[in-house]
């Protein structure tokens, strides 16, 4: 089932992309709703449904590689699709009738959506992870065999550079000409088939955001709520780390302690455990919401609150971890 998305729907995306975004007040959010908004009012974009793709047809990835800080405070100057894209095409010798996002981060969904008013091309509902993930190559793409190559990858000082190699190097080349383009750059690659996307990419990633309500922006996600609780403490981070532990005490029944809860972040939620047991196992992502319903990033956690922490389910393929991450890999955010 295909969906034309008009002005309004970018900031319906940007409301259901916000709580897997880099934070809850991420500027480069807004950048990027703006952006999308203005490039949808010169005409709608396609959501197409990854059933509805055309076998043969050639699609490709879109992220913002590097920091998302970095792109609110050097703006894109919206040419970084049409610059990234054509390389792509005259890499491959063919067009490129879709994008989609290299995964769930809020950004690349409503970079997507920009990027593909833009372009005047479909936009997949789907991601290449199911998740957030910190480096341009770890995704359900690379676990599938294909390679993130030939890529390009476009800087906001004008710079556009084709890689052509096996993902291992391009994962390696990437993050140095983040380093040279002021922390972020625009990346394009992934180049599949409308088949390999649909057999390997998570499917339903944007109407899954356009479907979140206010007060409840999980509620286009399959998710669970596994314990209600109190915030007690800000175990703030150590010397060299940027990870905190958020302390809690589960709000249990009337006359019964409740479990004491260590929930360790950093810009996101990397593990719960409740009186040294791990809380949740297999594949997937923690969330804590307050009790107006809001999403809280792990910044705006404070003692005192009652929340509830809740987990969305991954993919099965992440149910075992890959290699570990080569150093200086660049995130795709």
């Amino acid at each position: 089932m295909n969906a034309l998305l008009t002005g309004p729907d970018a900031a319906t995306l940007m409301r259901g992309a916000r709580p897997f975004a880099s934070g809850v007040n991420s500027a480069a959010l807004q950048v990027l709703r703006d952006w999308a908004g203005a490039e949808l009012g010169r005409g709608p974009v396609s959501l197409v449904s990854t059933a509805g793709l055309d076998d043969a047809a050639t699609y490709a990835v879109v992220t913002i590689v590097g920091s998302p800080t970095a792109l609110a405070e050097s703006l894109p100057d919206g040419s970084e699709p049409v610059r990234a894209v054509t390389a792509l095409e005259r890499a491959l010798g063919r067009p490129i009738r879709g994008i989609f996002p290299i995964n769930t981060a809020g950004e690349n969904a409503v970079l997507a959506l920009a990027s593909a008013a833009t372009l005047g091309v479909d936009l997949v509902d789907a991601d290449a992870c199911g998740r957030v993930r910190p480096t341009v190559q770890d995704t359900l793409l690379t676990r599938a065999g294909l390679a993130i190559g030939p890529c390009v990858v476009v800087s906001p000082f004008g710079e556009t550079t084709v890689i052509d190699a096996p993902t291992e190097r391009a994962a390696a080349i990437v993050p140095r000409l983040v380093g040279a383009s002021g922390g972020w750059a625009f990346f394009a690659g992934y180049p599949v088939t409308g088949r390999e996307l649909r057999e390997h990419a998570h499917a339903g990633t944007i109407q899954r955001y356009l479907d979140a309500q206010p007060g409840n922006e999980l509620a286009g996600v399959s998710h669970r709520t596994l314990l209600r609780a109190t915030i007690t403490n800000i175990d703030g981070a150590r010397p060299g780390s940027d990870r905190t532990s958020i302390l809690m005490t589960e709000l249990g029944k009337p006359g019964q302690a409740g479990r004491r809860i260590r929930v360790d972040a950093d810009e996101a939620y990397l593990g719960a455990i409740a009186d040294g047991v791990p809380l949740h196992r297999g594949p997937h992502e923690l969330f804590v919401i307050s009790e107006s319903g809001e999403v809280l990033d792990p910044e705006r956690c404070m003692p005192g609150m009652r929340v509830a922490l809740v987990a969305v389910d991954l993919p099965a393929a992440w149910s075992t971890e890959p290699a570990k991450a080569a150093e200086g890999e660049p995130h795709a955010n």
